[in-house]
């Protein structure tokens, strides 16, 4: 998004700054200040609220002088005045004012459509046509579009459009509801003014499978024109020319966003039926790969095997399209995988690039920054993701990971306990709350949380690893090394990794023990010895000659 005020022209998601098109060097810091009080136009930004937004609780900083030379250096890159002030205004004690009038974007939000087919499975037909129209609805520069996951916790719900529009900040709400019997659809879609309540368009679509994206550009064509948004959408070039396999990817992503090892399992088996109805529809050859990459990380697949065959589908994907953002993102992550971090930047920034308001590659991006020590770097696009999909879950766990590995503790703590209760199932978000507490000396807690985890987590190794090791440093040594014999009988009777071994030794301080497993996961490749030079478990023998052989053939900056 680009905003325009005199001869300046602010980037927001490229947090870049231009005066007539040419850039202006500002620093991070000064830029966020700029960012804060645009959003707010005319009212008061205090200094307290600048403060939590530019440091964390933990940082240490004299905040007082910190943020008057940002102010005074972003009235100097602006050309204004803290005696005249034609931009930003000071007030006394209180804060900042951002005193340029900014045209505000309309805003729409939409809505689960209702399912009005007797089957209650098929809510996934009506989801991911909810989904597809926030999409595409998102890429329109003049319009604001209220994320998923906000708008998706009215589903089920009775509400009023007036309501909604009031808690969300909207001036329209689109609804719809959706009727399916075989091939015969019929679409019922109204965009609702929140002011009066009254209808600003409605439309009844009946017709086949094959009239789907017809009806969804009609949709956001209307929408576009009601709200007097200029309509600046490129319809994707490779839509598929099968229906029934963009019924089966619908499928594939209703159950990938949920994210349970069984839902995945699923999802990954209608992907595979998508393609092979259409192999030329690029979009489920990202949600195939997301399942390889996904069963590596977890240690339900070994790295040799599962990650080749992410590789394969998205190459053939971006084959077929290489502007989707969804392919570019996961590639980033494939590539965080293989150690092959130059790599995992770039498709990272491409996906970006191509959709800076889509979450997905600012909730991936972190983890890269993180691994490299580019914690500032991971907190902002964290952050960015959530302020994306506030109610998130994969956007919640990734903002307390970021805090985790940059040890900001008492941050990580905050949270992680804001993620748990928007998404109490998440065994990893459990796993690392729990180990930000140990790291506090709150032990209680963190055991607590610790078997949570261990219980949501259906035995998969990595977050074994996970517990292991809390189990260790806590001091629950029966508990760690139970773990320690159910993942070497794993390995005696198939493929299990060796990192969640090694994490538990680590725990019950057998530095001995946990090297050789060590080498035995650098051997096999485990996705996640990525985190070596910033998972504080490898503090205990980060300065031994071993460990630093270690980070030289990962490539790390040590």
């Amino acid at each position: 998004m680009n905003v325009r005020f005199g001869a300046f022209e602010v980037d927001l998601e490229g947090r870049r700054l231009l005066k007539r098109g040419m850039p202006i060097t500002l620093r991070e810091q000064s830029f966020q200040v700029l960012a804060a009080l645009m959003e707010r136009p005319g009212e008061i930004v205090t200094r307290e609220e600048l403060r939590q937004r530019l440091w964390s609780s933990d940082t240490f900083v004299d905040f007082e002088v910190a943020l008057n030379s940002a102010v005074s250096r972003l009235r100097d890159a602006l050309g204004d005045s803290a005696n005249a002030p034609r931009v930003i205004e000071t007030i006394p004690k209180r804060g900042y004012r951002f005193v340029v009038p900014i045209a505000k974007r309309p805003a729409v939000a939409v809505m689960p459509f209702a399912n009005q087919t007797a089957d209650a499975k098929d809510d996934y037909f009506s989801d991911g046509l909810a989904d597809e129209l926030i999409l595409v609805l998102s890429r329109i520069d003049d319009l604001r579009v209220t994320a998923r996951s906000v708008a998706f916790r009215f589903k089920g719900q009775r509400w009023d459009a007036r309501q909604v529009g009031r808690e969300l900040g909207v001036e329209a709400v689109l609804e719809g509801s959706v009727w399916r019997s075989g091939d015969r659809i019929r679409i019922t879609v109204n965009l609702v003014g929140v002011k009066d309540g009254f209808n600003l368009w409605a439309q009844r679509f009946d017709g086949n499978l094959g009239d789907l994206f017809g009806i969804q550009d009609e949709v956001c064509a209307a929408v576009a024109e009601a709200l007097h948004v200029r309509l600046a959408v490129q319809v994707r070039e490779k839509r598929p020319s099968d229906m029934r396999a963009y019924v089966q990817y619908l499928k594939g992503a209703h159950l990938l966003k949920k994210r349970r090892p069984a839902d995945v399992r699923r999802a990954f088996e209608y992907f595979q039926e998508a393609i092979r109805l259409d192999p030329d529809f690029a979009e489920p050859y990202y949600g195939a790969a997301m399942f390889y990459n996904v069963s590596a990380a977890y240690g339900a697949l070994p790295p040799r095997s599962a990650l080749p065959e992410a590789e394969d589908l998205l190459a053939k994907g971006l084959a077929l399209d290489e502007n989707s953002t969804r392919l570019h993102s996961t590639l980033g992550m494939l590539r965080v995988f293989q150690w092959r971090w130059a790599e995992s930047e770039q498709a990272y920034k491409r996906a970006i690039s191509l959709e800076p308001a889509n979450a997905f590659p600012h909730m991936a991006y972190p983890i890269l920054c993180s691994f490299l020590g580019r914690h500032e770097e991971a907190l902002l696009h964290a952050i960015k993701a959530v302020e994306l999909e506030p109610l998130d879950l994969m956007t919640n766990f990734r903002l307390l990971q970021a805090n985790y590995y940059s040890r900001r503790y008492n941050e990580a703590v905050r949270t992680g306990r804001i993620a748990i209760e928007l998404t109490p199932d998440s065994p990893y978000t459990c796993f690392y709350l729990a180990l930000s507490l140990a790291e506090l000396g709150l032990k209680d807690d963190a055991w607590g949380i610790a078997n949570k985890g261990r219980k949501l987590n259906d035995g998969l190794p990595l977050g074994e690893g996970y517990f292991g090791y809390i189990a260790g440093m806590l001091g629950h040594t029966a508990e760690a090394r139970s773990v320690v014999r159910e993942l070497e009988a794993r390995r005696a009777g198939g493929y299990g990794p060796a990192l969640p071994i090694a994490w538990t030794y680590l725990g019950l301080g057998e530095t001995a023990a946990s090297f050789q497993w060590l080498e035995t996961a650098l051997a096999e490749r485990d996705p996640f010895l990525g985190s070596a030079m910033v998972f504080p478990a490898y503090d205990a023998i980060r300065n031994q000659p071993q460990f630093h052989r270690l980070a030289e053939q990962l490539k790390l900056p040590t």
